[in-house]
């Protein structure tokens, strides 16, 4: 289990924090995509000498399976960001563990269409409006295209640190 972050109001009621919770957890997959398969993002209490407090964490079942690292770390980007009321992070796309490899994607962004001039003329401004939805259609196509997590064997680091 890797631990996300805290979340919440302290010393709210436990219902309260469970909404909380739930919409935190939403958030962070709407921004960050779903967690690798076999793996939750969910509540864990946390123990303290004053009393127990929630925080959002990452857990599977596996004990000889790794953390991933990248996808905590924007996790963790996401949930402070939300809790802040700032802008989510501006990474190009969620993360997904099911996408194609990085030789197979054409990672090149498409450009949007150059504004019309302030005296456009109806049809300009409506050839504009189909540009920049054909733009919009593909950007939304590029967001679906995601690299595979690559996970190293020990025997792959070569006195790396």
């Amino acid at each position: 289990m890797e631990i996300i972050g805290e979340f919440g109001s302290p010393g709210a009621e436990t219902e309260w924090l469970q909404a909380q919770a739930t919409l935190a957890i939403r958030h962070i997959q709407k921004i960050v995509g779903d967690p690798p398969p076999e793996m939750e993002l969910e509540i864990v209490w946390q123990e303290h000498e004053l009393g127990s407090y929630p925080t959002i964490g990452l857990t599977w079942e596996d004990g000889m399976r790794g953390a991933p690292s990248e996808y905590i770390l924007r996790c963790q980007q996401a949930l402070a960001a939300y809790e802040d009321g700032d802008d989510p992070p501006s990474w190009s796309v969620p993360w997904d563990f099911e996408g194609e490899s990085e030789e197979e994607t054409d990672w090149e962004h498409p450009e949007p269409p150059e504004e019309p001039p302030p005296d456009a003329s109806l049809m300009e401004l409506h050839l504009y409006l189909a540009r920049l939805t054909d733009y919009a259609v593909k950007a939304s196509c590029h967001a679906r295209e995601k690299p595979q997590l690559v996970e190293r064997d020990e025997s792959d680091v070569s006195g790396e640190l």
